[in-house]
């Protein structure tokens, strides 16, 4: 523009103008001045944003830094606390007795079928095996790298006090495949049948038999406090029956434990992630309490369960330990099946195994 308005003045040339020419030469040379500082303020914002992230990420390797020395810590702690505990693990952990005990426990409970199947196991664990689980619990530090209520620890563990892994390995690997997982098939054999002959009417003679093959999966600790909510759901459908072990402490409320509902119009969930159902459909039927050495098992059939600590519970630094886990077919047992479903089925059941924390 100001190269125009020059052109201009050059051929008219009047003196009158020769100041204006100056003041637009001036100008245009205040307007550079002013394009070249903005370009540096652009460059300036570029390096303060540069270093903004730069500097948050190294607040969270500082952060991350702190949780992990303070979970060495906590660790070192807890060997040195648990090595007398450690010598006297081989006697909690006889495994004829431990086993025996738990196959009598689940003997003795009773098959519950409203709302849905289910069983309570008191008593599920000898005392001094139960003590030991709970007191090999691992320190909260090692939960603290997920946000408050959403806080687990898969098991078994590879990180962790060697007492603590060493008596929940043996849960996982030989307590609960060994005489939990068998016994609660046995107890749940007739709903579980009915339902799977449902799902798969070629299998209706023999709903267990191959190419059913049932394993545990999804096995964690989770660590609960105040203002946690899990709203009325089935879990995903690959895990036929759910196991909540309630690892409460001595003299810990039996409150905020698990309720299990009905639901009105009830129908079978359309995909294999967990099934979300409106509130206002479901009927409280059962308030299971938290009680300590109990296990709540269900079939993940129909119905619904949720779970509810108040934000005012006591004590305010409530911490509630459950471990869960679910029984399902195997890998090459969920192939085989889908491959028995009608082409027109098959979207139910397919797709990618999802859970609540992932």
């Amino acid at each position: 523009m100001f190269r125009r308005l020059r052109e201009h003045f050059d051929i008219v040339r009047p003196r009158s103008l020769a100041r204006m020419r100056k003041s637009l030469d001036d100008m245009a040379e205040g307007i550079q001045e002013l394009r070249r500082g903005a370009r540096e303020q652009a460059r300036v914002a570029a390096r303060v944003d540069e270093m903004s992230v730069r500097l948050r990420e190294l607040g969270e390797k500082v952060e991350a830094l702190t949780l992990r020395e303070s979970q060495l810590r906590a660790v070192a702690a807890a060997d040195a606390l648990f090595e007398e505990d450690v010598q006297r693990l081989p006697a909690i952990c006889d495994e004829p007795r431990v086993l025996a005990h738990v196959r009598e426990a689940v003997g003795r409970s009773l098959l519950k079928t409203d709302p849905l199947p289910y069983v309570v196991v008191p008593n599920v664990f000898p005392p001094d095996f139960y003590a030991a689980l709970v007191r090999a619990i691992p320190p909260p530090e090692l939960f603290a790298d997920r946000p408050l209520n959403k806080r687990q620890m898969t098991v078994p563990f590879t990180y962790g006090p060697a007492y603590s892994r060493a008596i929940w390995t043996f849960l996982v690997d030989v307590v609960l495949e060994g005489a939990f997982q068998p016994a609660i098939i046995e107890k749940l054999r007739e709903p579980l049948g009915e339902w799977i002959a449902q799902e798969w009417p070629p299998l209706a003679a023999n709903p267990l038999g191959p190419p059913m093959a049932l394993h545990s999966t999804d096995g964690r600790i989770l660590l609960r406090g105040r203002g946690y909510r899990i709203a009325p759901h089935r879990d995903p459908k690959w895990g036929f029956i759910t196991v909540l072990l309630y690892l409460a402490r001595a003299r810990e409320s039996e409150q905020w434990g698990t309720q299990l509902y009905s639901v009105d119009e009830d129908a079978a969930a359309n995909t294999i992630a967990p099934h979300w159902i409106d509130p206002a459909r479901c009927q409280l039927k059962v308030d299971v309490p938290f009680r300590r050495n109990t296990a709540l098992v269900f079939l993940n059939s129909r119905g619904a369960h949720g779970a509810c600590i108040p934000e005012d519970a006591q004590p305010a630094d409530l911490q509630r330990y459950i471990y869960q886990y679910r029984i399902g077919p195997t890998k090459a047992a969920i192939e085989s099946l889908v491959a028995m479903l009608p082409q027109e089925q098959r979207s139910v059941w397919e797709g990618k195994m999802v859970d609540y924390l992932a």
